[in-house]
């Protein structure tokens, strides 16, 4: 098996941010740790997404393709991976 890391790390800021659509909270936090990280979109082999009740809060149930997308990643392969409050953790 292949070693993994996680090597950057990036988050919106806190509170109401209703001027911000979900692309672009999730860009900024997918791009900022890609900064982190000194990665650039080539450098990227997959994509994978933890994320809890997309389609309860902003009508997407199929997010993996969407950030992919937002975030100019195409095409790359990108995985939502849902397991309720634990998403990111996996």
């Amino acid at each position: 098996m292949r070693d993994v890391a996680i090597i950057g790390a990036s988050q919106t800021k806190f509170g109401e941010l209703w001027d911000s659509s979900f692309r672009e909270l999730i860009s900024q936090a997918g791009l900022g740790a890609m900064e982190d990280a000194n990665l650039s979109g080539a450098d990227l082999e997959a994509m994978f997404v933890g994320n809890m009740s997309a389609g309860l809060f902003v009508g997407q149930e199929h997010i993996a393709a969407l950030i992919s997308d937002s975030m100019g990643m195409n095409p790359i392969p990108c995985t939502r991976v849902e397991a309720a409050c634990a998403s990111g953790g996996l």
